[in-house]
Order: C-alpha cells, then structure tokens, then sequence
C-alpha cells in the first residue's frame, strides 16, 4: 500500500497539469452543449429536437466522440513518455518491489483517473441535458456515451504499451493492433449499438491492461 501510494503521488505531480486542462476543456464541452443544446430548441422547437435523438440517433454531445479518447490517450503519453526519454522508468523498476506490481500501481493510477473523468463528465453532462430533455434521451445519451468512455480508457492502456515498448518495429505493430482494437468501438454512434458487443468490450479493456506488461518485461530485459 505505502509503495502504490508513493508511486500515484510520483504519477500525480507528473500528470497534475494535464488532469487539470482536460477538466477545463470538459467544462467548456458541457458549457458547449448547453449553449448549443438552448440554441436548437429555441430554433427548431423542443418536440423536433426530442424527436431526432429518440428516432433518428442524433448526439446531444457530439465533441465527446474524441474529447473522451483523447483524454485518456494525452494521460498516457504525458505520464509516459517522460519515463522513458529521461529513463526514469529504469530507476522505478529497481524500486524493492516486482516490476508486476510496479507496473499494475502506475496502470491502477492512470486507468482510475481517466475512469473518475469519464463519470464526472456523464454526470454533469446528464443533469445539464436532464434541464431540456427527458429521462429517456439522457439514458440514450449515456448508451451513445458508452463506448467513448471504453475506448478513453483502453485508449490510455493502448498508450502506455506504446510508449513502454523499446523496440520501434515492435512498437509500430503495437499502434496497429491498438488502433484496430479502438475502431471497434467508433463503428457506430447510434444508441445503443453496443448493447450486444459487452464480450468485445471486455475483451478490449483487458487487452489494455495486460498488453503494457509484456514491453515492461520486454524493456527490463534490455530489449533492443
């Protein structure tokens, strides 16, 4: 406990700035919406604008299709690129603990800071839609929201196997799978889609956790 400790506060101080840009231009998403949410109402009327999110699909929140991702993508580069151009990633490994644990602290870390700011972007999200529409499309919403938020936190595993890999011709086969992996998840924006693909969901996250261990054995090691 006292080195997952150590290690989230070695994480925090390094990710600190970044956590709290992508918590303003959240806001500024949600202020988005909301602005433009009033404008297509006053515009089009309530009963249309209800109408194309119930039967045609259309996103109240379009902007978090690639805010969510590049949440958890900028996270992993900012917290691990650092680690490998100043080599700090060597020094950390030789830290009295295996490099498994070493390595599920600093994954723990990252994975729950993109997952707490995933929900409390759904969260106010749904109360500012909830002012102008009803329960219905804002459980919609969050079905259409669903898989954004999945390929934000696979998108940040996915990155931090990238960055960890030593070898660049590994690492290029390791951009490959990820982004195939992430497309998955970017098929369809329409409300719940996904409803049938929860196996592959799975599939997809635990891939992001696991993958980032082999390039860590892979660079302790001295793989080149």
């Amino acid at each position: 406990m006292n080195l997952f400790r150590a290690l989230s506060y070695k994480e925090w101080m390094k990710t600190r700035r970044l956590i709290g840009v992508m918590l303003l231009l959240m806001a500024a998403a949600v202020g988005y919406t909301y602005i433009d949410l009033t404008h297509e109402i006053r515009l089009n009327e309530a009963v249309n604008v209800w109408y194309g999110c119930l039967f045609q699909g259309t996103s109240v929140a379009p902007w978090m299709m690639y805010l969510l991702p590049l949440a958890g993508i900028a996270l992993g580069v900012v917290q691990y690129v650092p680690e490998m151009t100043q080599k700090r990633l060597k020094l950390t490994l030789h830290l009295p603990a295996g490099e498994t644990q070493i390595m599920a602290s600093m994954l723990w870390y990252g994975f729950s800071i993109v997952l707490l700011l995933c929900l409390l972007l759904s969260l106010v999200l749904s109360a500012v839609v909830r002012l102008f529409l009803p329960s219905e499309i804002v459980g919609m919403m969050l079905q259409q929201l669903l898989p954004w938020m999945v390929a934000a936190v696979a998108g940040y595993g996915f990155t931090a196997w990238i960055c960890i890999e030593p070898q660049w011709k590994q690492r290029m086969l390791c951009i490959v799978v990820s982004v195939g992996l992430l497309s998955m998840l970017f098929v369809s924006s329409y409300p719940g889609s996904y409803s049938q693909f929860g196996a592959g969901i799975c599939w997809i996250l635990a891939a992001s956790f696991i993958f980032p261990f082999s390039s860590c054995i892979r660079f302790k090691y001295g793989v080149q």
